[in-house]
């Protein structure tokens, strides 16, 4: 019964279309995987992101660095997160602003710049961006 209610409440954390009340209520579960659920999805709202930046368990914050719809002001604060799977997380997205990923390019740790590096190559590449170009 346990395992149900909190698969529920996974898939209702991750859906764009929970209220935003839900959202704050369900970011205060004591389960990681639930918190970095809510981190990911597009939909919750800046006060409850913005608590889940400072939250203490490092996938949550993962979790904030894969969705792709966050404040500029919360995609700074990752990119100088002290922990460094973060950052590298955050070096991945694809929908960072190109001076986010440049920055990260000039991380201290090698697998992020590396990965940063990447991932501005993976957007050059594309053809919308060339297109435009």
């Amino acid at each position: 019964m346990f395992d149900l209610i909190r698969n529920a409440k996974y898939l209702i954390a991750g859906n764009p279309h929970t209220s935003a009340e839900t959202l704050k209520d369900l970011a205060r579960s004591r389960d990681i995987a639930i918190r970095a659920r809510i981190a990911e999805n597009v939909s919750t709202p800046i006060g409850t992101l913005l608590r889940l930046l400072n939250d203490p368990h490092r996938d949550v914050r993962l979790g904030l660095a894969e969705n792709s719809a966050l404040p500029v002001n919360i995609l700074m604060q990752l990119a100088d997160d002290e922990d460094p799977d973060v950052r590298y997380g955050l070096a991945e997205n694809n929908s960072l602003p190109t001076w986010i990923l440049e920055s990260l390019a000039e991380d201290e740790n090698p697998y992020i710049a590396h990965r940063a590096t990447q991932t501005i190559s993976q957007l050059s590449d594309h053809p919308l961006v060339q297109a435009v170009a």
